[in-house]
């Protein structure tokens, strides 16, 4: 897959750098919406559940996979 970048302008898609392509080459046109106004996203999963924390748990956690699994698979 080539990726070629460059501005709609006049009616017209003019690339950043030159290409080459032979002629009649059957394209497809992808548009990437472009606000500049704002801040590009930063995707990242550290601290997105510390709304959701409970403070007086944490005191809890140590040892809580061990009792699940001691719990879940005791011999009866």
């Amino acid at each position: 897959m080539l990726v070629i970048t460059g501005v709609f302008e006049n009616e017209r898609f003019i690339p950043d750098r030159p290409v080459s392509l032979p002629q009649k080459t059957k394209v497809t046109v992808t548009i990437e919406e472009q606000n500049e106004q704002r801040e590009p996203v930063k995707h990242s999963a550290f601290g997105r559940l510390q709304a959701y924390a409970n403070p007086s748990l944490i005191v809890e956690e140590q040892g809580a996979w061990e009792a699940a699994v001691a719990e879940k698979y005791a011999i009866r």
